[in-house]
C-alpha cells in the first residue's frame, strides 16, 4: 500500500502498477494525476482512511499497487545485486532499497525472515525507488547464492570482524552484497557461501553502524567503473 500524495506520485512516475486510489475530500486535487490513468478512485470520510491507514500520521491518500517480483534465475543476470537476510525493520530495509536505488544496483532480493518489501513503512523509507528495482521476496538465500555464483557473481557479506576493508573491494562485472540484521549477523550457510567478508572501518569508541549505513557504504564501493559519468 502507498501512503500519501507525495509517495503516490512518485510511484505514478516510475511506472507503479496501481489498482485502486482512496482519498479524502481534502485531498481530491490527486485526481490531477489519475486523468490520463485508468485507475479506479474513491473518495472517502477521513475517519475511515485515518483507521485504515499503517502511519500514526496519515496524509490524506492511500493507493493499492501490485507488487511486481522477478525472477532469481534473471536477478542472476543483472550486475549488481544486494541480498538482505533477516532484517525486520521496515525502516532499514527502505533505506537499502533507496540507496540501492542510488548506487546503481539492479535488484533486491530478502530471506523469510526480512521485514515485507511491500509493506507501507518499507515503500516510504525507500521514498517510492523500490518501483525502480527489480524485486524478489522471502526466497531460500541458499539456493539463491549458489546460483548467483553460478552465474559468476562475486559475493561479498558485511562484517564489522570481516578480514577485508571496503576499500581492498575490487570491482568485477558481477556483483552481490549479501548484509544481515545488526543483532544476528549472517548464518554459517551463509558465510560459507560468500567470496570474501567485508568490514566498514570505524573509530575507538564505535563498535557498529546502522546496517543501513554500513550497506550504503559497500554498495557505493561496488559502483561500477563509469557509472558516475
Amino acid at each position: 500500500m502507498i501512503e500519501g500524495p507525495r509517495q503516490l506520485r512518485t510511484a505514478i512516475d516510475l511506472g507503479a502498477e496501481l489498482k485502486e486510489v482512496f482519498f479524502r475530500p481534502d485531498q481530491n486535487q490527486i485526481l490531477d494525476s489519475l486523468k490520463s490513468l485508468e485507475i479506479d478512485s474513491y473518495e472517502v470520510d477521513p475517519q475511515v482512511l485515518d483507521d485504515i491507514a499503517d502511519s500514526a500520521s496519515p496524509q490524506g491518500v492511500l493507493a493499492v499497487a501490485t507488487a511486481r517480483e522477478t525472477a532469481i534465475e534473471s536477478i542472476a543476470e543483472m550486475h549488481r545485486v544486494v541480498v538482505i537476510d533477516s532484517v525486520q525493520d521496515p525502516g532499514n530495509l527502505g533505506a537499502i532499497v533507496r540507496t540501492a536505488a542510488a548506487a546503481g544496483f539492479d535488484a533486491v532480493v530478502t530471506g523469510p525472515g526480512t521485514a515485507d518489501l511491500w509493506s507501507t513503512r518499507a515503500i516510504r523509507a525507500s521514498a517510492g525507488t523500490l518501483f525502480t528495482l527489480h524485486m524478489a521476496k522471502r526466497v531460500d538465500l541458499e539456493s539463491t547464492l549458489d546460483l548467483l555464483r553460478v552465474a559468476g557473481h562475486s559475493v561479498l557479506a558485511t562484517d564489522a570482524r570481516g578480514e577485508t576493508s571496503v576499500y581492498q573491494v575490487e570491482v568485477e562485472k558481477r556483483m552481490t552484497l549479501v548484509v544481515g540484521s545488526e543483532a544476528h549477523g549472517l548464518s554459517e550457510t551463509i558465510i560459507d557461501r560468500t567470496d570474501a567478508m567485508i568490514r566498514v572501518p570505524m573509530g575507538p569508541l564505535v563498535e557498529s553502524l546502522n546496517v543501513a549505513v554500513a550497506t550504503g557504504i559497500v554498495m557505493y564501493r561496488m559502483q561500477e567503473e563509469g557509472q558516475d559519468e
